[in-house]
């Protein structure tokens, strides 16, 4: 059976979404410039939307799926992620909180995610590869 893991959501995402929400209220009310009011309105549905297409998918046959928005479904097999360590990295990912986990695939850094129950997700990982690596003590 599939097993799916929200992104955990952190407070400066969540104001983010707010001031973009009230400033987009805010030019349709005051008529503001139609281009205004059209990236405005298209930046906060793609924040909405990113709030509730967030996740990851462990398979039941062992894969892991990172969903995020309308970018491309990240695959990997959990038979190549070699480790795993915490982040705080603010680069751009499928992550929509600062308290993230690096999986490295092959020695490298190949995604950041941020699972609402880190516990379990890394639990369920090692449970298709016990070989992954925890770089740092996670918990």
């Amino acid at each position: 059976m599939d097993r799916e893991f929200k992104s955990k959501v952190d407070w400066w995402f969540q104001l983010i979404l707010l001031i973009m929400a009230l400033v987009t209220v805010l030019l349709f009310v005051n008529g503001g410039r139609p281009s205004e009011m059209i990236i405005m309105l298209l930046g906060t549905l793609l924040c909405v939307h990113m709030l509730l297409t967030t996740r990851y998918t462990i398979t039941a046959d062992g894969w892991l799926l990172a969903h995020c928005s309308f970018f491309p479904v990240k695959r990997i097999d959990i038979r190549e992620i070699t480790a795993i360590e915490v982040s705080a990295m603010p680069v751009s990912s499928y992550a929509l909180s600062l308290d993230r986990l690096i999986l490295y695939k092959g020695g490298q850094q190949w995604l950041l995610v941020s699972p609402q129950n880190k516990q379990e997700f890394v639990r369920l990982l090692r449970k298709f590869n016990p070989a992954i690596q925890i770089k740092d003590p996670i918990f």
